[in-house]
């Protein structure tokens, strides 16, 4: 509860994450591989259609190695492609063409030939100049794409085109988590807290710390403290960075505390409110584990009633402030429930 009346707070100094890929795996379900993926990169995955066997086993042991070589392993076999467009990897079946025999015919030479061609069960015939065609009457030519082969290309990139700019149905991000702030737990208070994913980069996250003990007739820490947040996600959703817009209320008694003359000799017991503003970074440890570190400043306007501490009951006044600081600092550990 102290963070919230000093300004002696250092800021984390974070190290950007290599975008290449590092996996370990043996016998283990594609789905799985493609989560460790998803946490290490800023891609997510996609599909064109269905019917892809995500439950396929998969040994494979890499070692800061170029996402593409990973992608060229994994789906080695498996009759499917992958391609690359706006922070998704979307996976489509190759295609195999089926080429047919095309007959071109030549008449009437010697004026204005006619060519015939045959695709399928249907011929057109072509007027051509005679200077491209030799004096041969029946022409043999590479077998060439057909139309039907030329809209299905164009009917993938449609679909490629729509996943990329419209919200995917299929989506891997969590939608709940339940968390713990490790530093708040070492001091002995309670905490606790959640957060549900609101939008394909938003989140709303709300925690509470609780501590009701009294380690000693002039030393206390109780206090309750309520933090709402709105996170905003630069990949998505409990994956890499966030910035967060929060509020903070806390009810607090505190008393001898070692952090300075002021607070030792002095027992606090009023309310606080605060706004602030905070970064924070996500790493995933599993499918349904994770750690994240926060940290925020903002402003904090606290008024309380001051007592002696000596006895901590003699009443001197009441006093309000109102400052700059830091508004939060968190470790957590997240369990995702769905």
């Amino acid at each position: 509860m102290s963070l919230f009346l000093l300004c002696f707070f250092t800021f984390p100094m974070l190290s950007a994450q290599d975008q290449k890929v590092t996996i370990a795996v043996n016998n283990t379900p594609l789905n799985d591989v493609f989560a460790q993926i998803e946490s290490q990169t800023k891609y997510s995955f996609a599909f064109v259609n269905s019917s892809f066997d995500a439950t396929r086993k998969v040994t494979i042991s890499v070692q800061n190695t170029d996402l593409s070589v990973v992608l060229d392993k994994l789906l080695k076999g498996t009759g499917y492609s992958y391609t690359i467009r706006k922070g998704r990897i979307f996976l489509s079946p190759v295609k195999v063409e089926k080429k047919e025999e095309k007959l071109i015919t030549a008449k009437n030479i010697e004026e204005k030939p006619i060519v015939s061609v045959k695709t399928g069960t249907k011929t057109k015939n072509i007027d051509v100049e005679p200077l491209f065609i030799s004096e041969k009457k029946n022409i043999d030519a590479e077998p060439l794409s057909t139309v039907k082969d030329s809209l299905d290309i164009n009917k993938t990139v449609e679909i490629l085109n729509r996943l990329a700019d419209q919200k995917l149905t299929y989506s891997k991000t969590p939608l709940w988590a339940v968390k713990s702030n490790l530093l708040l737990d070492l001091t002995g208070s309670i905490s606790l807290g959640a957060e549900v994913k609101t939008g394909e980069r938003y989140s709303f996250d709300l925690s509470v710390s609780y501590n009701p003990w009294e380690f000693n007739v002039n030393r206390n820490w109780k206090h309750i403290l309520v933090q709402p947040e709105i996170r905003y996600w630069l990949c998505e959703p409990f994956n890499g960075h966030f910035f967060g817009l929060h509020g903070l209320y806390a009810h607090y008694n505190l008393s001898g505390l070692p952090f300075s003359d002021y607070m030792k000799n002095s027992r606090l017991q009023g309310d606080l409110y605060g706004v602030g503003l905070s970064y924070g970074y996500q790493w995933s440890l599993s499918k349904r584990w994770s750690i994240e570190g926060s940290f925020g400043v903002g402003y904090v306007h606290a008024s309380y009633d001051r007592y002696a501490c000596k006895t901590c009951r003699d009443y001197i006044g009441s006093e309000s402030k109102n400052y700059f600081a830091p508004t939060k600092a968190s470790l957590s550990l997240i369990y995702f429930i769905k």
